[in-house]
């Protein structure tokens, strides 16, 4: 596992992920469904003692995942279980 700290604003979330967790969350996206597969990820990757923090920033009054939010953060902690491998693409030669 990998502890990940995302920074949002002046609060820090520390979520515990693998590759395991990648994965499933890379199976269960769908094309007209990012956020909730996203949300779920995070929600279980998030570290106990940043939980009560973790709510308090991604929801909306409404007890909705704030969606850009959710993306933003994903994001974060997806890209560093990447392993840090640059990929480039390489155009043929003419």
């Amino acid at each position: 596992m990998s502890l990940i700290t995302v920074s949002v604003g002046d609060t820090d979330l520390v979520f515990n992920a693998d590759h395991d967790d990648l994965n499933q969350l890379i199976n269960t996206q769908m094309p007209n469904d990012k956020i909730g597969p996203t949300y779920n990820f995070l929600v279980r990757t998030v570290a106990p003692e940043s939980k009560e923090d973790f709510k308090r920033l991604i929801l909306t009054e409404y007890n909705k995942p704030k969606g850009v939010l959710v993306m933003q953060i994903g994001g974060i902690v997806t890209g560093e279980l990447g392993g840090g491998v640059e990929i480039v693409l390489k155009k043929p030669k003419a």
